[in-house]
């Protein structure tokens, strides 16, 4: 659908204050998806579909340390977006150094919510141009954590998306066995 050109006035309240963000983001391999629904310019209403037997993985960050970035660079002529996804988990696990182990070269798309649905859930990333995961790691006298941003290694003309299609289905946590669904 092409842009419809609309004015645009302030909004209602405070629409600049930070909005609390779930802290349970979305991971979702690249290798992963079946199939990816077309966009609507910003907007995705259609679902993931991920290949036979795959599962996305439900991630805790701490709230307030999540970001989400589109960033327009470029020279003229060629500009666009490079999409980042940033935050801290705490700790130092088997599981998270497992999964860091395993994905530290892999391809994402990642899915982030506000604590309220109905304000936003953004999807970050595509098939052509998905994120790619840096790893900071802090184990001293201030704290025990990983930093993990993923960047969309090429610039693109696409924003994150606004995504109304369901979650694909979570793997179980570890240790307990029981479904992330819900997150």
């Amino acid at each position: 659908m092409a842009y419809k050109k609309v004015s645009i006035a302030k909004g209602k309240g405070s629409p600049g204050a930070a909005r609390a963000k779930d802290p349970n983001v979305i991971i979702i391999l690249r290798s992963s998806i079946a199939t990816m629904p077309v966009r609507d310019g910003v907007k995705i209403t259609q679902n993931i579909t991920l290949k036979p037997g795959e599962e996305a993985i439900g991630l805790y960050l701490t709230p307030t340390t999540i970001k989400r970035n589109d960033n327009s660079e470029g020279d003229p002529d060629k500009e666009g977006f490079i999409t980042t996804v940033t935050g801290v988990h705490p700790g130092d696990s088997l599981e998270v150094n497992e999964f860091l182990q395993a994905n530290v070269a892999e391809d994402f798309i990642i899915i982030t919510k506000e604590c309220r649905e109905s304000i936003g859930v953004k999807l970050h990333g595509s098939l052509c141009s998905p994120l790619r995961l840096k790893i900071e790691e802090q184990d001293d006298n201030e704290g025990i954590g990983k930093t993990l941003t993923w960047t969309s290694a090429l610039r693109t003309e696409e924003k994150s998306a606004f995504y109304t299609g369901t979650i694909p289905t979570l793997a179980a946590y570890a240790g307990d066995g029981s479904s992330a669904d819900g997150l």
